[in-house]
């Protein structure tokens, strides 16, 4: 099968700068050609501020998901080579790492594209009110134009964000198989995952962030609340699924410290027996065996949780967001 970089992903990665800074500089890019637009073909006057506020709001929602999908693959990328530096043993090393952040080059397209036929044509429909109908291209304004424009693009770039953090999470999750010993009492070259992971997380809940700046209109909320719930539950994946592979080996590595521990016990207490004050320390072994045992299941600590837990609350920031694009839209309108 041919794999190939993503045509999204080559373009970021061609221009200069980071992903967040031409991403920025995408949305500016297309307000400034929406704008421009608007004055030479007179949208102003064929457009309600409702139709304006829909359409600047999706072109960020464009802008965004672009540079999220773009995000996630460059991370990706960093993350499969700092865990194959962890992984002594791992064979065709150049190749997993080349592998990395591509797929193939018919896969994604499709996906994005159905993505749109079940998706996004369905919460057109549902969000229209036109009586005419949504499809009806003659009776478009200029911002309704650009709606069905950046319906098409964003929800075309959700379909392919969405693939590509579960995809590549399995990914970087198989890779975990190839660790042949894993030590307890020191987990940092694994770091590389809790960090893939909570960046999927935090993506995700940006993304349900600037959906939600469609709140501003009532009859997006039927859509909202289906995609929240579809949202957090992505986060979740991508935040656990890197770490799958490796709460495996955790859990072996633990249970084979514990029966070390169980062994190291039992000749403790023979030797205390047979009075030959030989053997290990059963003080030590006990204290370092409930050390083991108050060992998560899931490698990480506290800290990891209470960031996710933070993320959740992003999506209300937008809240203000969506109050402060309405001001500024009534203010130009003024």
């Amino acid at each position: 099968m041919s794999y190939t970089t993503p045509w999204t992903s080559r373009a970021f990665d061609a221009l200069p700068g980071n992903p967040v800074s031409i991403g920025a500089i995408f949305a500016v890019g297309l307000l400034i050609a929406f704008f421009v637009g608007r004055i030479i073909f007179g949208g102003a006057e064929s457009s309600g501020p409702g139709e304006l506020r829909i359409a600047v709001t999706q072109i960020l929602i464009t802008a965004y998901c672009a540079t999220a999908y773009a995000y996630v693959l460059v991370v990706a990328r960093r993350t499969t080579h700092e865990l194959s530096l962890a992984i002594p043993d791992l064979p065709d090393r150049q190749a997993i790492v080349d592998r990395a952040g591509k797929h193939p080059k018919w896969i994604l397209p499709l996906i994005g594209m159905a993505s749109y036929l079940f998706i996004g044509i369905g919460v057109t429909n549902a969000t229209t009110p036109d009586l005419d109908g949504p499809w009806n291209w003659q009776a478009w304004s200029y911002d309704v134009f650009w709606h069905r424009a950046t319906t098409v693009a964003f929800v075309y770039w959700i379909g392919c964000f969405t693939y590509v953090v579960v995809v590549e999470s399995a990914r970087l999750s198989r890779m975990s198989n190839h660790i042949e010993s894993l030590d307890l009492l020191h987990m940092q070259p694994y770091r590389p995952l809790i960090r893939q992971g909570l960046t999927n997380a935090l993506l995700v809940f940006g993304m349900v962030s600037v959906l939600s700046l469609l709140g501003v209109e009532s009859r997006y909320w039927p859509a909202l609340i289906g995609f929240w719930i579809a949202f957090t539950v992505l986060a979740w994946i991508g935040l656990m699924l890197p770490l799958r592979g490796i709460r495996r080996k955790f859990k072996a590595a633990k249970k084979r410290e514990l029966e070390w521990c169980r062994a190291s016990l039992k000749t403790a207490r023979d030797a205390l027996k047979s009075g030959s004050g030989e053997g290990p320390s059963i003080a030590d072994t006990l204290a370092y065996q409930s050390m083991i045992e108050n060992q998560r299941n899931w490698p990480f600590d506290h800290s990891v949780l209470a960031r996710f837990a933070l993320y959740l609350l992003i999506p209300l920031g937008s809240w203000l967001g969506g109050a402060l694009v309405e001001r500024g839209v009534d203010l130009i309108l003024s």
